[in-house]
């Protein structure tokens, strides 16, 4: 004996606002006035919902229509359905067609390397038609920016922020070490501060929060560190690296996926070096449409990146 399947139930938006509409107007006149369709259209669609329901929802006189028990409770949880639906495609539309203008993010001079770079180039496809302005700064920059109000949102260091700002998303990501290929201590797994006491370091400036937070943990543990040659971008930073000038030590963010041609990245893990980074913005002040839809791009590949 064959196993009996369950009547599919295939109904359109069209039923379901038919049946709406005659719920709370209780004439199928007026429902069809006000769905623009004919009475005998209104009468058919309500009629072929009842059937693939299997039970009726109005009852009907020559005076006036009435709903069932099943109707009340079928209409009351179709008419929240078409509510949320249509606040879905009014966002929708407010997505494609108002995310257009400027965009100004300001960016941790790490995360600009790589992580910034991708998020952009997924984001113009999407969105051609906003203008996108990147500030790179330290730390302090990021939050001064941010805090008067002249980018749309940051990503920096979210320790002692002020009551206007706050923080998303907040990671605690790890540092690495990065050396050039031929280094003695390239077939190490892992690196400890110690071992790289005695090495010439190609650092970012004294103002750095990641400089501060290095020197701050070498300081502790009893380590001076030579910082013997100083640059202001990542990019510079690996190509001295892999000329043999130094080494350095950098984010997990400002780590790309594949390490950059003549150098090797190593975890530091004694001791571990960690700093905390967000999302900030103003507390009181939304989002653009342009910057939430760039957030939705960047978040993952931040989140991702900064969890090496």
């Amino acid at each position: 004996m064959r196993e009996r399947r369950p009547r599919r139930f295939e109904v359109s938006l069209k039923h379901l606002r038919a049946a709406n509409s005659v719920a709370v107007y209780g004439s199928f006149t007026a429902a069809a006035a006000d769905l623009g369709m004919t009475q005998s259209a209104v009468s058919r669609l309500v009629l072929q919902l009842e059937r693939q329901l299997g039970v009726s929802l109005f009852l009907r006189s020559t005076r006036n229509v009435i709903l069932t028990a099943p109707g009340r409770e079928f209409t009351a949880s179709t008419q929240r359905l078409l509510a949320d639906l249509g606040a879905q495609v009014d966002n929708a539309r407010a997505l494609g067609e108002q995310i257009k203008g400027r965009l100004i993010i300001s960016c941790l001079l790490s995360l600009t390397h790589h992580v910034v770079p991708e998020a952009v180039l997924k984001y113009r496809k999407a969105h051609p038609g906003v203008e996108i302005h990147l500030r790179e700064g330290l730390g302090s920059e990021v939050y001064e920016d941010v805090r008067s109000g002249l980018a749309d949102f940051g990503v920096g260091n979210v320790t002692a922020l002020g009551q206007e700002v706050v923080s998303d998303d907040a990671v605690q990501e790890s540092c690495f070490a990065i050396l050039p290929s031929r280094h003695p201590l390239r077939n190490n797994s892992t690196l400890s501060l110690r071992e790289l006491r005695n090495e010439a370091f190609v650092s970012l400036p004294t103002g750095s929060g990641l400089r501060k937070q290095i020197d701050s943990v070498a300081t502790a543990s009893g380590i001076v560190l030579n910082h013997s040659t100083i640059v202001e971008q990542f990019g510079t930073l690996y190509d001295f690296v892999a000329a043999n000038v130094g080494i350095s030590i950098v984010p997990a963010s400002a780590v790309p996926p594949r390490a950059p041609r003549g150098v090797i990245v190593k975890r530091l893990v004694s001791p571990p070096l960690v700093r905390k980074i967000g999302i900030l913005r103003l507390k009181n002040r939304p989002l653009t449409p342009a910057a939430t839809g760039f957030l939705d791009i960047f978040r993952p590949l931040f989140l991702s990146a900064s969890r090496r």
